[in-house]
């Protein structure tokens, strides 16, 4: 199958990236450069879809990084609590220190697992409640629509992650350090408290101690690390995200010029979406939103999701068909669907697990977080990401000031669009 992309749509692709950047800089969740970018992005959708809108929302932004600073406090003083109890104290004195070390403990885990293992808004309400935008460009079918596709990406910026650009691959090993001392410790934390209530006292106990001792040197570090993990306020909206996420969203405008020029290609009783996610970097937000919002329609119309994220190398295009973080399984039939579109144009494209297939990838896979196809999978429909990341390049720019244009290798768009194009044909023998 031989699909042509033209010099022009090439080249409008790419500078599409430098515009966005140039016009808006960077544009973490919430924030007035995100909605800027959410305009321009609808400008350019009116350009070629049947119809196109903004569907706003309202989130709480900062809970999902500001969880971290949450759960360090709570950590701190859990250590402080247990240290407490070794003073010699009355039974009745150790057993309320130790259950507000243990409390405190295992409120920090109930946020961590809730809020980046499931991406729930567990303390969400705590925080300032802001508005983001999604951006739906839309071609209409001529006849009864029967088949939804959607094309999606997120024009959002991380906020900057202080510890990639200080420590590189020490950033894994301390946010890896940080869950094990959390589970020990809180491990640890319950046998001692079902030891006070029971009645022995727990300053006699030595072994404890030690342990305790052990974990506090070296959680010390990790904690104050992880302090800093990203900067207060506008501190934090530094990052360009050229590869995360703007990559995407200039191969989904492509597709929509693509369409334009080329509408025999729509598969009848099909309406396309092409979707621009807000929020994806404060725990994919816009896409849950988008999803809560139209869940019947989608899911009655045989809806498709082919989400993309961090496009950037031509050697590593794959296929996420499971994301360990949350440990969603997307579609089976969305990733034979991208496969044998591969196949049909040559590429080498396999379905990895996000992060990637050797040990050292798999084991920072656990905590990188997940796609906005997560959004539709954990909710039963079809859903699928496409990424292209070298994870060794990433280390110096994910997240980071330097995601900057000049990290998306030429080429690299155009073989993803092509990707998504010849996907629309191979959906019609699925739907």
């Amino acid at each position: 199958m031989e699909i042509k992309i033209s010099e022009d749509n090439s080249d409008y692709m790419y500078n599409f990236i430098e515009n966005i950047i140039k016009e808006c800089g960077p544009r973490m969740p919430c924030s007035p450069q995100e909605a800027k970018s959410a305009e321009l992005i609808k400008n350019e959708f009116e350009k070629v879809c049947d119809s196109t809108y903004i569907e706003s929302f309202t989130c709480h932004p900062r809970a999902f990084i500001g969880y971290i600073k949450v759960m360090v406090v709570m950590m701190f003083i859990s250590f402080l609590s247990y240290f407490t109890t070794t003073l010699h104290l009355t039974l009745q004195v150790e057993q309320f220190f130790m259950g507000i070390s243990f409390a405190l403990n295992l409120g920090a885990f109930l946020i961590i697992w809730n809020e980046f293992f499931n991406y729930r808004e567990f303390i969400d309400p705590f925080f300032k409640k802001k508005e983001s935008q999604n951006v739906i460009g839309v071609f209409e079918s001529k006849n009864e629509v029967k088949n939804i596709l959607i094309f999606s990406g997120h024009h959002d910026s991380a906020l900057h992650f202080n510890l990639l650009t200080h420590l590189k691959i020490g950033y894994a090993i301390i946010v890896i350090l940080g869950l094990l001392i959390l589970i020990i410790w809180m491990v640890t934390s319950t046998i001692l408290f079902i030891i006070s209530i029971i009645g022995f006292k727990i300053a006699e106990l030595l072994i404890f101690q030690i342990l305790v001792i052990i974990l506090f040197i070296i959680g010390v570090p990790v904690l104050i690390g992880l302090w800093f993990f990203v900067s207060f306020g506008e501190k934090a909206n530094k990052v360009p995200g050229a590869v995360d996420n703007l990559s995407a969203v200039a191969i989904v405008l492509g597709m929509g010029k693509y369409l334009k020029l080329n509408p025999s290609i729509k598969p009848e009783n099909t309406e396309i979406r092409l979707i621009s996610f807000g929020c994806e970097e404060a725990g994919l937000r816009g896409s849950y939103r988008y999803v809560e919002e139209h869940f019947e329609e989608l899911k009655t119309k045989n809806a498709i999701c082919i989400n993309m994220d961090g496009i950037h190398s031509l050697s590593r295009i794959s296929i996420i068909d499971y994301e360990p973080t949350t440990r969603t399984k997307h579609s089976e039939e969305v990733v034979k669907i991208l496969t044998q579109s591969a196949k049909g144009l040559g590429m080498s494209v396999a379905p990895f697990s996000l992060g990637g297939g050797s040990f050292s990838e798999k084991l920072i896979g656990q905590v990188t977080g997940g796609t906005d196809a997560t959004s539709f999978s954990k909710a039963g429909l079809k859903a699928a990401t496409i990424v292209a990341m070298d994870l060794k390049q990433m280390l110096k720019f994910y997240h980071q000031p330097t995601d900057t244009p000049d990290k998306i290798e030429k080429g690299v768009l155009e073989r993803v669009l092509k990707l998504c194009i010849a996907s629309i044909d191979n959906s019609k023998i699925e739907s």
